[in-house]
């Protein structure tokens, strides 16, 4: 059975829990299923009589991803660009192409065809725009961890931008 994960609200006064405050939950059984209330410390007056467990904790500061993310239009555009860039000086930023093209497959917006290997024996990911339908050849380039870091500083700059 797994324990229901916190609300983020009250139980009682229904009111939202703010970062870093206190709280308590309960866990109790009813129709052989576990459930689980979360009480702000004001509302708190203990257990009630028959329960499983109870505990305090905090709200964890939560980051709002989905303000931070890089629009699927801007990584779109860096991708187009880099990729006219490379086939210019084959593999200069292949790496972060690679991550672009990986990051832009899990937003749906590039679809993986297969994978070959091309005459001097490189991998490439083939790939397509799922709005233009134009067909890509990425480099499989995986960057060092530092070279991530710098490639994840580099995509939050653009995002900025």
């Amino acid at each position: 059975m797994e324990v229901p994960r916190p609300s983020r609200t009250c139980s009682i006064s229904r009111r939202d829990f703010l970062p870093n405050e206190p709280f308590f939950s309960v866990l109790t059984g009813e129709n052989g299923l576990f459930v689980r209330k979360d009480f702000a410390s004001e509302c708190w007056t203990g257990p009630p009589e028959k329960f499983v467990g109870w505990w305090k904790s905090t709200v964890k500061h939560v980051v709002d991803h989905a303000t931070q993310q890089v629009s699927g239009e801007t990584l779109q555009s860096r991708f187009e660009s880099l990729y006219e860039q490379l086939t210019a000086t084959p593999f200069g930023e292949a790496d972060t192409l690679y991550i672009l093209t990986l990051l832009l497959l899990r937003r749906k917006l590039l679809r993986h065809e297969k994978e070959i290997t091309d005459e001097q024996g490189n991998r490439l990911l083939e790939v397509s725009a799922l709005c233009t339908g134009i067909t890509y050849h990425i480099p499989v380039a995986m960057p060092s961890q530092k070279r991530l870091e710098a490639i994840q500083q580099e995509l939050v700059r653009v995002s900025e931008e």
